[in-house]
């Protein structure tokens, strides 16, 4: 496994290993996809503080930070997040992410909704159940085609969903939330989870509490991060805590197993460098239906390849930065994605590089700083579009977004993304049942 720690440029006391905040890590001996026990080392990544950290402005609190440490099942292809985090701290009320403010996290949902509406048809009249439902974003795109939508939340995001005028039970997803909602509801039509099945600990109780869900024609749409785009584009920046699984289509065939479902349709979007979207129902249901999977044997000697990249970009990202610094002073950089924590970390950013962050008005992140470091988080208002400095994007992911936004403000000077990996192969596009 590659190490990344040897001459990472890092804060010591920040980084001092946290035994009382390990002890509560949960290690994983297994697969928890398919059950397997020989996990292959794949990928260290060192320590870091969760992405959602967020320490306020003037709080001299520090960020505990936590091994990240990826492990790879052979059997089902699946990559694993060795050390989890408990969902309480990884996920409190106070998380600030909301979805209504990225566009291109907006396309995608209005794209999945598309996407079920030409499978199934018209999902007018249909109860559609989103788990980690955040802000209502996909549901309100789901009632706009008459739907009837409920959600489960358990951050502070579901006060703004209710807002929106779904059925929202804040809580975290799991057997007794489940049951509630079967009490009062019966089965959905339609369960989503959108870039949320892999954020949700203990893979066994969140398929436990699923079964209950799934009624005789039940349909479960489920869209993440496909590892097969993960290792492809070098996406490590993916890997941060609130991920702990990866997944490859070999990894949903299992978890359709385990439901007693069948996939009826696999999907890979572009949206966030390259997801899976998988559509599946109970094997009974007549539109259930096989599908070919695609050869993701290659994946773990990729995994172990990645760690190599990883240094060579830091080494070569690390430079460029100091050569900008040196000329320009501290930078300033657009938008900070939960992914970019790693990128800051790995890359030693302080304020002698960085000055602010800018955030789109109204980002629940304004105010605070980038998790791990004194770097404040602004907002755009405070951006001076005649200043011509190059800007480094955090958001290196919805690169074609963040350069169209800054654009329009009239800024004209360069825009450096803060990683940018080529495609080495063509990504499958769609699976389709046979």
């Amino acid at each position: 496994m590659t190490s990344l720690l040897s001459d990472a440029p890092m804060n010591a006391a920040a980084n001092a290993v946290d035994h009382a905040a390990d002890a509560r890590l949960h290690t994983i001996t297994h697969c928890e996809v398919c059950g397997g026990t020989s996990l292959t080392p794949g990928l260290e990544l060192g320590r870091h503080a969760m992405c959602d950290d967020l320490i306020a402005v003037g709080d001299a609190r520090e960020c505990r930070k936590y091994p990240i440490t990826i492990v790879h099942c052979a059997g089902c292809q699946t990559a694993h997040q060795l050390f989890q985090i408990p969902k309480h701290e990884l996920f409190p009320t106070s998380y600030h992410y909301r979805a209504r403010l990225t566009g291109d996290v907006l396309r995608g949902m209005a794209d999945l909704v598309q996407s079920v509406e030409h499978h199934r048809g018209s999902v007018a009249g249909l109860r559609v159940l989103d788990i980690g439902c955040n802000d209502g974003s996909l549901l309100s795109i789901f009632r706009e085609r008459g739907a009837l939508t409920h959600g489960i939340e358990p951050t502070g995001a579901a006060h703004d969903a209710r807002a929106a005028g779904h059925d929202v039970t804040q809580a975290y997803f799991d057997a007794e939330s489940a049951a509630a909602f079967v009490a009062a509801h019966g089965p959905p039509d339609l369960i989503t989870f959108t870039n949320v099945f892999a954020h949700i600990e203990r893979l066994d109780l969140v398929i436990d509490a699923l079964r209950p869900l799934l009624g005789p024609s039940t349909q479960l749409v489920i869209e993440n991060h496909y590892f097969g785009a993960v290792l492809d584009r070098d996406q490590f920046d993916t890997f941060y805590h609130e991920h702990p699984r990866t997944y490859s289509a070999t990894s949903f065939a299992h978890i359709a197993t385990r439901l007693g479902c069948a996939i009826q349709q696999l999907e890979f979007p572009s949206r966030y460098g390259g997801n899976i979207r998988v559509m599946m129902a109970p094997i009974g249901d007549a539109t259930a239906a096989s599908v070919t999977l695609p050869d993701e044997s290659g994946f773990g000697v990729a995994l172990q390849a990645m760690g190599a990249r990883v240094d060579a970009w830091r080494s070569q990202m690390r430079q460029e930065i100091d050569a900008l610094v040196a000329v320009h002073g501290p930078l300033r950089a657009k938008a900070f994605p939960g992914r970019a924590a790693i990128l800051v970390e790995l890359l030693g950013l302080d304020t002698t590089d960085i000055a602010a962050v800018y955030e789109q008005p109204g980002s629940p992140k304004i105010g605070h700083y980038v998790p791990g470091t004194r770097i404040p988080i602004v907002s755009d208002a405070d951006f001076a579009v005649t200043d011509s400095a190059p800007v480094l994007n955090l958001a290196w992911h919805i690169a074609a977004e963040i350069e169209r936004y800054l654009r329009s403000t009239g800024f004209v000077g360069p825009i450096i993304p803060v990683l940018s990996v080529a495609p080495r192969a063509e990504a499958p596009r769609t699976v389709a049942p046979r």
